[in-house]
């Protein structure tokens, strides 16, 4: 019989809210991260939702102009968002810059 301690309930709840604990896949914005690995939360959150924003909605809806002033103009709510979120905010600019038609 196995006698390993069992992992604490506590443990596994959080992991299974985690779906990269899950699937073992890394954050889309990794290779951005500052240390590594993006913290997952709502800023890398929101960053995600504005690029899918950005990409996938209309050119003149509010959402896509919502994410192009966020990714590209704004000062202070981009680099604090990447920040909270542990991604290099200028390299991530100069990307989305770079795919920018």
């Amino acid at each position: 019989m196995d006698e390993r301690p069992l992992q604490p309930l506590e443990d596994l709840i959080l992991e299974s809210l985690n779906p990269r604990a899950i699937t073992g896949l890394p954050h889309p914005l990794d290779k951005f991260a500052i240390d590594a690995t993006v913290k997952e939360g709502p800023y890398a959150d929101g960053i995600m939702q504005y690029i899918n924003d950005w990409t996938f909605e209309t050119s003149g809806s509010a959402k896509h102009g919502a994410a192009m002033w966020f990714l590209f103009d704004s000062e202070r709510a981009f680099v604090a968002a990447c920040s909270e979120a542990g991604i290099d905010a200028q390299k991530l600019r100069s990307h989305l810059r770079s795919r920018r038609p």
